[in-house]
């Protein structure tokens, strides 16, 4: 608009006008480009590196020899073992190599407090030459979920916004039934794999090692006392008779089902909390 004005009441500077409307264009540009790169931006890098290959949205072998896992986000599995694909799998690795063959394959990480995990990749949040976050473009497009496991923390809170987003939208993963949530007093025996759980807390017990919440139905949560440091003080007694949404992967148990939990981002209180 200044710049619209000011051609106004002095026509003779035409070309001077043409010229400050172009260059008033290329700074809106920028300035969009730039709030985009800065969802979830970086404080520092670690390495610029190059990718050779993509195995899945979430994990690519660098011109090291390295693998690299991403951190904060998880994508489906694409077929391994003889074992099918899963739903998206291969979307989301699409949207990665999509991404990487734009700007070169070169990424800058930003490694982890921890930075390797127990296969031996290395853990790192990754950006593209334009500052913007890997994690994020996926994540906004449904095509990943959020992960959190420590002390691998940075960013976790951006990249649940970003998550909720698409998960309001139901973009991507989150228009499909495995990812709804489910009751955890309906959920069959057989259930396995990443699942979303909704259910009352009907009692909290207490191990050794371990803290035990059990759902009303066959599932039980799994925290381990090493693990209690990464949650607020009242934990998990606050939590006594209350409904919950919980992630994680399910797997068998003596009791039934299983879910192992580590940080309170995979956890959240249904009700209101009472005043």
């Amino acid at each position: 608009m200044p710049f619209r004005h000011h051609c106004k009441k002095a026509p003779h500077q035409g070309a001077f006008c043409v010229l400050g409307l172009l260059l008033c264009g290329g700074l809106v540009s920028i300035f969009a480009a730039s709030a985009e790169a800065a969802d979830c931006p970086t404080d520092r890098t670690s390495e610029r590196v190059r990718v050779v290959h993509i195995y899945d949205g979430d994990t690519v072998k660098l011109g090291d020899g390295r693998r690299l896992r991403l951190i904060g986000i998880n994508t489906p599995e694409v077929t391994r073992n003889d074992k099918p694909s899963q739903s998206l799998a291969e979307p989301a690795k699409a949207a990665l190599a999509a991404l990487l063959d734009k700007h070169n394959r070169t990424l800058l990480l930003r490694h982890g407090k921890q930075q390797h995990d127990h296969y031996g990749r290395l853990l790192a949040h990754a950006f593209l030459d334009d500052g913007s976050n890997v994690a994020v473009h996926l994540l906004e497009r449904g095509l990943a979920t959020t992960l959190v496991v420590p002390p691998n923390t940075w960013a976790s809170d951006c990249y649940q916004s970003r998550e909720d987003s698409a998960r309001t939208a139901r973009r991507g993963l989150w228009a499909l039934t495995d990812y709804q949530p489910l009751q955890s007093r309906n959920l069959p025996l057989a259930t396995r794999g990443f699942r979303l759980v909704r259910g009352r807390v009907t009692a909290i017990r207490q191990s050794r090692h371990s803290v035990w919440l059990d759902l009303e139905g066959p599932l039980v949560i799994r925290v381990a006392r090493k693990d209690l440091v990464n949650f607020d003080p009242g934990f998990p007694e606050n939590l006594a008779d209350r409904r919950i949404e919980t992630r994680g992967w399910i797997r068998k148990d003596d009791r039934g089902l299983r879910l192992n939990l580590r940080h309170p981002a995979a956890i959240h209180r249904l009700d209101p909390k009472p005043h």
